[in-house]
Order: structure tokens, then sequence, then C-alpha cells
């Protein structure tokens, strides 16, 4: 026997019974339970395919699509989730009429569903996308800024974040170009005291130590886990050698 009343229409039918018990908050509050009851039936949006649509907007953003990003997004998605899984949310990411394009409502999907602590593993992850064909452009730049600001990070969170991935060249004839990387990690210029590099040490430790990604994927994790020894080994290398 078929149905009388297509189901796209049952959270608004919804409203009768639900005034009937309790007038104007019974109507909504039947008409959002029945909703969000046929948004689980037909699929619900989680964090992993909201940031997989982000990823795929970020690669696209300095309208240069590169082998290296795809793969790098592949290979991630891959180890991260496993092969059946991944390749499942690929097909949905094309497939899933439901998935916004906006970037408020992907980030909102992802707010949701995420502890606000771990979000700065969403930031490092997109940096590491952004860095894998070797440099990010300024459009690259501007979309990850735009979405951290989104999520509550600074500027000076922001930077140090993007510190980790990239690189710059010495220009001092002082010190030499592991030198300049170590201090560029810790968000520092050469000519930095002694105390400015052990404050930075201590804060950037405290802000990305791995153990606050417990329930994160192992992905995620390991990805946190690199860039924190990165942050350990440039403290121990300048502890020992910058003068």
């Amino acid at each position: 026997m078929g149905y009388l009343i297509d189901y796209k229409y049952y959270k608004w039918v919804a409203i009768v019974p639900g005034w009937i018990l309790g007038d104007f908050i019974g109507a909504i509050s039947a008409f959002l339970l029945v909703r969000e009851l046929m948004m689980n039936k037909q699929g619900q949006v989680t964090y992993e395919l909201a940031l997989l649509k982000i990823c795929s907007q970020l690669i696209k953003a300095d309208g240069q699509v590169t082998e290296n990003e795809i793969k790098f997004v592949r290979k991630f998605f891959k180890e991260t989730f496993g092969s059946r899984k991944a390749d499942s949310l690929f097909k949905e990411l094309k497939s899933n009429t439901q998935l916004p394009s906006d970037v408020n409502s992907l980030l909102r999907i992802i707010k949701e569903q995420i502890n606000p602590t771990k979000l700065y593993a969403i930031i490092q992850f997109l940096y590491a996308i952004g860095a894998s064909d070797g440099k990010i452009t300024n459009q690259e730049n501007e979309y990850i800024y735009n979405i951290g600001f989104q999520l509550g990070f600074s500027p000076e969170r922001l930077e140090a974040i993007k510190n980790q991935f990239i690189k710059t060249k010495s220009r001092s004839k002082k010190y030499d170009q592991k030198t300049i990387d170590c201090l560029n990690v810790l968000g520092l210029k050469a000519g930095a005291s002694d105390e400015e590099v052990k404050a930075a040490y201590r804060s950037l430790a405290k802000e990305f130590h791995p153990d606050k990604l417990s329930g994160m994927s192992e992905g995620i994790k390991n990805l946190a886990k690199e860039k924190f020894q990165m942050i350990q080994d440039s403290y121990e290398y300048l502890n020992k050698n910058y003068v």
C-alpha cells in the first residue's frame, strides 16, 4: 500500500497534533522533532563529509588543482577512515543533495560534532593540504584564515599553526637556515631573546599537545603528533645552539 503523503511533508503534518497537544510550542516541537528524524532517515551529514567538502574547496581556492593536493587528501582519508569508508565519502561528496556548499553551513556541521578544543587539528590539516604542493598560496591562506576566524581562532593562533608548515629563507648573516627554521616554527624572528624562546615554546606546547585530541581519527592525531614533535625539536635545537 503506497504512502498517502510524501515523507517530505510529514514535518508539516506533524504541526496539527503538536498544536492540539501543546499549542504553539507543541506545534514547533513536533515540527522540529519530525524534521530531525527525517534528516536522520535520509542520512545526516557527518563532520567527515563536511570536512571533505572544505578540502575540495581549498584545493580549488587558487584556481590550480594540483595532483599532489588531491593525492594528499585521498591518502589522508584512506589512512584515517579506511579505504571503504573513504571511497564512500568521496562518492557521497558528489551525490549527497543535503551537503551544503557555503562555508558557514559546513563549519556549523563540524562545530556541532567536534569539541572546540580539538578544532585546531582541522586548521593543521588544512594547512597541510595547502603545503602539500610545496607552497601555501595567498588564496589558500585567505581561505584557511576565513575558516579559522569563523572557528574562533585569533590571527596569532592561525599564524602559529601556519608556521609549522612553511619555511622562510634565511637572510641573516648571524644565523644559519636551521636556526631560522626553528625560530619560525616557534613564531619568532632572528634576534628573539632566550626568554621569548622559552615563552613561545611553553605556549605552543600547551596549545598543540596531541593529548587534547582523544577521540579524533588517527590521521588527525598523527599529524598533530608530527607537528608537536617539530615544536619540541625546534626548542631543543635552539636551547643548545641559539645564542
